[in-house]
């Protein structure tokens, strides 16, 4: 085990990171935007046509989650099993009781649940295995990589959050690895050396080096890194790359890893900020993880009004419209579902260990992670 000065940053200032709490507003947005695109193909009115840089919302959630892996856990002693029942505690829940309205759903009529096409699995939906199926909420699958990140990342938990996270990086990138050389088909093959690994790689060295201290970024190069990573980002939008999904750790990885690093940097100046945007931006990173969970039935239900009501031609209204419903109705959940049932969950004893609240707040808010 590492020494004790080693594990033990200042994880008061560690978990209240602002920066963090609005990427993960700024990435669950993105995906919203995404689905309404989606949405607007579906309608036929074209809303946000062509956005697929919304998918890059995943990755940064990705990145995010390896980040705050290592912030929950440092200066702190947990087995492999406290560290896995802590994350279903926070991120389960919310997610089952989700689903189930999904089922309902589903029971009452199938063509309501993953309207893009797809085979929906009612098992594998609560227990998030990848078999090639839909989840009854179509955004799960998100789950399921996290969690393989967070058993990976739990075998050597107990030698400290350092020793995790070398671990787990090493295993992670060998099986991208194995995943890029080794051209096979299967379902659980594909998934255990996906290339989106890399992103919960990209967040845990940030932990390492910044948390070190060997890295110090100026805020002006904090700028400079955001504004390269949207101008990749952008640039990968109006031109197709080959073979993107394959190298998506790369192609969207990369551009939100330099847009990650730059807003972390950036943190004193967004603490100092009173603007209506970072405030906005909290308050959704706050409840992105409602947001995250909720928006799909919310997207589906609300085009299914406007087109009833005759709405659903104008693009501009209806992108409008289901962003806003989205967004609020997302914080209500976080008001009074996610947070009460977080506090009442929280309290299950986990052993001779107890979460703190700041974490339980905190920590998990993503599939981020989100």
């Amino acid at each position: 085990m590492q020494s004790a000065s080693m594990e033990k940053p200042d994880k008061k200032n560690l978990m209240n990171l602002q920066s963090i709490q609005i990427m993960r507003g700024i990435a669950s947005i993105l995906v919203v935007l995404l689905h309404i695109s989606i949405k607007g193909a579906q309608y036929g009115n074209g809303a946000l046509k062509g956005f697929s840089i919304g998918g890059s919302g995943v990755d940064l959630f990705f990145i995010i989650s390896g980040y705050i892996m290592c912030v929950s856990t440092a200066s702190r002693l947990l087995t492999s099993y406290q560290f896995i029942l802590l994350r279903i505690k926070r991120i389960m829940p919310l997610y089952w009781l989700v689903t189930t309205v999904g089922l309902a759903i589903y029971l009452y009529n199938p063509k309501l649940v993953n309207t893009s096409g797809g085979e929906t699995s009612i098992w594998a939906s609560y227990v998030l295995f990848p078999n090639g199926k839909k989840f009854l909420n179509s955004n799960g699958w998100t789950l399921s990589y996290e969690f393989f990140f967070y058993f990976i990342f739990a075998v050597t938990i107990h030698k400290g959050t350092y020793k995790a996270l070398q671990v787990s990086s090493i295993i992670l990138s060998i099986l991208v690895v194995i995943g890029l050389c080794v051209n096979y088909d299967g379902i659980l093959f594909n998934f255990s050396t996906n290339i989106l690994y890399l992103e919960f790689v990209f967040g845990m060295g940030c932990f390492y080096f910044f948390n070190r201290k060997t890295v110090r970024l100026d805020p002006k190069y904090g700028i400079v890194f955001c504004l390269l990573g949207s101008l990749l980002l952008v640039l990968e939008a109006f031109y197709k790359v080959p073979d993107q999904e394959k190298w998506r750790g790369f192609f969207w990885g990369i551009p939100m890893l330099s847009i990650f690093i730059g807003l972390l940097s950036l943190e004193h100046l967004i603490q100092r900020s009173r603007s209506v945007v970072r405030n906005l931006l909290l308050e959704i990173g706050n409840s992105s993880y409602s947001l995250y969970l909720v928006h799909p039935f919310v997207l589906s239900g609300t085009a299914m009004g406007l087109k009833h009501f005759g709405m659903a031609s104008n693009p501009w209204l209806f992108a409008i419209i289901l962003l806003t419903l989205s967004v609020v109705i997302g914080h209500l959940v976080y008001l009074y579902i996610e947070r009460p049932l977080t506090s009442l969950i929280k309290r299950v004893p986990l052993g001779d260990f107890h979460a703190p609240q700041s974490e339980v707040m905190e920590v998990g808010a993503t599939p981020n992670s989100r």
